[in-house]
């Protein structure tokens, strides 16, 4: 089959699809003899750029040109950009360079690939979710759609060992991000009256800057440290040849202390060997406060979903291997906890889930054309016992004029709540806010509340703003829709939202002329924030 599923990890990346006989298999990567590619990118020159193991042990002698964790940057706002050889690289052109090389991998074994779903933390918000499937399809891959890591991992669990009415608890710590997801798993029936395996998202929380790679700084600040007292020096009297030689012993001695009680480092500091013992209890000491900070995740998610509803934690990610993180999920779960496939679970469930939306398209094809009935038999046959029923990771609504009251404001009103089954749609009608306009502005936003409105979630300058920090409203674009001559204020203008897994779309109807307006939104950077109290929509026609 040439459909895959594809975890684009943030120290690692994995590429899987389904085998002949319907089992998920990762794509082996013989060239670094693993069944992983290393999300690293080494600009060497010009007219040479390498990605995996081979660009990661060139971290000690050419850090400066090597790219890593960039999975931290794609999306965010103000992110750094890389320039090599007098060309500038974003965190999207990165990640699609990751993306080409396990694009590579199949093709150099004889593979095609036509269609992929590429896994995102189950936090990300639209702009993450964005930049990562045009990360995809700058990368020449056609992206279906995008699934969260916890309900891959789920997905893949689900194939292998499907219990019925088991609600499942996800703690997928990785390199660089972590999700503690909630899910049901139960047995119901499809449109078609076939018992399938249903898995439904019920409550979600994490960090997309908590991972494997804070684990490592720990570490990695300790051993600098434990250099500069053997010899007498501050860090910053440390060469950077050394500092690049302790960064990349780090994570071999994280996989040592996963496995004994101790592990040994050997350092160059200035023409001198120092050596460097550390304890498994000194290394857990040191990084408790990042144990501690999952856990916290997980009692906000159990605020939702008590803890003695939970049948099942699966340790998902490589991060989970340290002893650390199963004795403290152990010791909040006990006799729960599974450690299931934590490399490759991910992608495998990835992998599934394309099949499944491969199927789907198959199937309204099959409709209409007899002659593709063996393929959408044989998809069939592969993947139609799952359905799967994700939340919205982010609250979504517009941003319009409340006329209600003495003093107008400019509100965001949330269509759309975080939590919500997706797909969700929401639709609202609003009206413009002058005679004789010529245009509205439609600003779109995402935010953390449930509440209906927010206020203010603009300044006077047109920046996005909140009443509370932990809100993080964003403004994600805007939507032009432009207005006939003579157009009355009382001209209904129909607003619609739509959020799934992949992103939000937005469409403006004009109904008195049937003129529909869609995304995707300019960006934020594109908007003209002056006059931002002009060109609006007002809630009421009054």
């Amino acid at each position: 089959m040439s459909t895959y599923g594809i975890d684009l990890g943030t120290t690692y990346s994995c590429i899987a699809r389904l085998d002949s006989n319907g089992n998920p298999e990762v794509i082996r990567n013989n060239e670094d003899d693993s069944n992983t590619v290393a999300s690293v990118v080494f600009f060497e020159n010009e007219n040479n750029v390498i990605v995996g193991q081979a660009a990661k042990e060139n971290i000690e002698t050419d850090g400066d040109r090597v790219v890593q964790f960039v999975k931290r940057e794609i999306g965010k706002r103000d992110t750094r950009t890389y320039e090599f050889d007098g060309k500038t690289y974003t965190p999207v052109e990165i990640s699609a360079l990751i993306l080409t090389r396990l694009k590579n991998l199949v093709e150099s074994q004889g593979g095609t690939i036509e269609d992929v779903v590429i896994t995102v933390p189950a936090y990300f918000g639209l702009e993450e979710r964005s930049a990562t499937k045009q990360a995809g399809e700058l990368a020449g891959l056609h992206v279906l759609s995008l699934i969260n890591e916890p309900t891959a991992a789920a997905l893949s669990y689900c194939a292998r060992q499907f219990q019925e009415d088991r609600t499942v608890l996800v703690y997928d710590l990785g390199g660089g991000t972590f999700d503690v997801t909630v899910l049901k798993m139960s047995m119901t029936q499809n449109n078609s009256g076939r018992d399938v395996q249903k898995i439904t998202v019920l409550a979600t929380d994490g960090d997309d800057r908590l991972g494997g790679k804070d684990w490592d700084d720990k570490l990695y600040n300790h051993i600098l440290h434990a250099c500069c007292d053997d010899n007498g020096l501050t860090p910053e009297e440390i060469e950077a040849e050394t500092r690049q030689d302790i960064r990349s012993k780090v994570e071999e001695s994280k996989r040592k202390l996963s496995k004994k009680q101790s592990a040994k480092v050997r350092i160059d500091v200035n023409g001198s060997r120092t050596e460097v013992v550390i304890k498994r209890t000194d290394f857990e000491q040191m990084t408790s406060d990042l144990v501690a900070k999952t856990m916290g995740y997980i009692d906000k998610t159990l605020d939702k979903v008590p803890a003695e509803a939970i049948d099942t934690v699966l340790l998902v990610g490589g991060s989970t291997y340290m002893p650390m993180i199963i004795n403290a999920v152990e010791e909040k779960f006990p006799g729960k906890v599974q450690q299931h496939d934590p490399d490759q679970a991910v992608a495998k469930g990835a992998a599934i889930y394309a099949s499944m939306l491969v199927e789907e398209v198959g199937s309204l094809t099959a409709q209409g054309d007899e002659t593709s009935g063996g393929e959408v038999a044989q998809a069939e046959q592969l993947t139609s016992k799952f359905t799967v029923e994700d939340q919205t990771p982010r609250s979504f609504g517009p941003g319009v004029v409340d006329m209600n009251g003495a003093k107008h404001k400019y509100v965001l009103e949330n269509f759309i709540k975080i939590g919500e089954k997706m797909p969700a749609v929401f639709t609202k009608t609003y009206y413009p806010l002058e005679d004789n306009q010529e245009l509205v502005r439609l600003r779109a936003f995402e935010n953390m509340s449930t509440d209906d409105t927010l206020i203010p979630c603009v300044d006077e300058d047109g920046n996005p703003q909140a009443t509370d920090p932990a809100h993080n409203v964003k403004l994600l674009g805007e939507l032009i829709v432009n207005l006939p001559p003579n157009t009355s204020r009382d001209t209904p203008i129909k607003v619609t939202f739509k959020v799934d897994a992949s992103g939000v779309h937005v469409e403006a109807v004009n109904t008195k002329t049937n003129e529909t307006f869609e995304t995707f939104l300019r960006t934020e950077s594109d908007i003209d924030v002056a006059g931002s109290a002009v060109h609006q929509l007002r809630i009421s026609a009054d």
